[in-house]
């Protein structure tokens, strides 16, 4: 379902805000109409909740509008870090909510996937124990689910499909691309904006 009862802005502007927080780096990414405007990315490593409303603060000062001047939020809500993803997912909700804006969700995954141009990308959200991953065609449609594999059954999974050449860990976004993709996505209510967390793999149960 789509949300679009909100309130107009007075600006004849767009401006549309990306959160992500899900690994090391902290992003806002300020767009006017659909462009992107400003960049604040900032690495923080378990210091999240110090810099993240400051380098927001900083990101609409630098180009002089203020948070009621902001018509949606863009966020990646997980996986990822389980402190970082939620405290994206609480920033991106509170501002939807009190400002009355709608609000979209993009996973970790698709967001890697939308900045590189293959034919089959099979992004990665790595922890100690395993791989949470998708398979993602051209066009960044998610083929099948989402799904998390211990490191062995992982690699044995890319050999088996033939996708090890297909694997992006670390990618350099593109950020206009992402907002283009956006304008696929259905906002949602703030209330329902949850976070995807990697949950502890099953290997345990084989162990």
């Amino acid at each position: 379902m789509c949300y679009n009862t909100f309130v107009e802005k007075r600006d004849d502007y767009m401006y549309s805000l990306l959160i992500d927080t899900h690994n090391l780096n902290l992003l806002f990414v300020l767009y006017k109409d659909g462009k992107t405007l400003d960049v604040n990315l900032k690495e923080s490593e378990r210091h999240h909740s110090d810099f993240a409303m400051p380098m927001l603060k900083e990101l609409l000062d630098r180009n002089n509008i203020n948070v009621h001047d902001l018509n949606e939020i863009l966020v990646v809500n997980g996986p990822g870090s389980f402190t970082g993803v939620r405290i994206g997912v609480t920033i991106a909700k509170t501002l939807a909510y009190t400002l009355n804006i709608p609000i979209k969700t993009i996973s970790s995954l698709a967001i890697k996937a939308i900045s590189v141009d293959e034919d089959v990308k099979v992004p990665v959200i790595n922890d100690l124990k395993g791989v949470f991953s998708g398979i993602y065609d051209k066009d960044n449609n998610l083929i099948d689910e989402m799904f998390y594999l211990p490191n062995e059954a992982f690699k044995d999974y890319l050999k088996e499909h033939d996708y090890e050449d297909k694997v992006i860990d670390e990618v350099k976004y593109d950020y206009d691309k992402i907002y283009a993709y956006s304008k696929t996505i259905e906002s949602e209510n703030a209330h329902g904006v949850k976070p995807i967390y990697i949950k502890q793999i099953e290997a345990e149960k084989h162990d």
